[in-house]
């Protein structure tokens, strides 16, 4: 078990890794957003068609990652709150 002093601290760690991965969250859908996009160019240019395949695979990689780094998030802020709700 934590004592106080090590519980806020804990707390404070994660909140600042939870940002982190806010950030890449936010990096990682206008990723999939802009491969989405090319997808949907090399689908429609003649001779693009690879470019559309290889974008629109890379970009589901990426919206996967998306959905599991907001997973991540969900169940820190979780975390953060029981270690809180234990200083209670």
């Amino acid at each position: 078990m934590l004592n106080r002093e090590q519980a806020l601290d804990e707390a404070r760690k994660q909140k600042e890794a939870l940002a982190k991965i806010g950030g890449w969250r936010r990096l990682l859908f206008l990723l999939a957003a802009s491969l989405a996009a090319l997808a949907v160019f090399g689908f429609q240019m003649e001779g693009w068609f690879l470019l559309g395949v290889v974008s629109a695979i890379a970009g589901a990689v990426s919206l996967g990652l998306t959905f599991l780094a907001d997973l991540s998030i969900r169940n820190g802020h979780r975390n953060v709150e029981r270690i809180l709700e234990s200083l209670r």
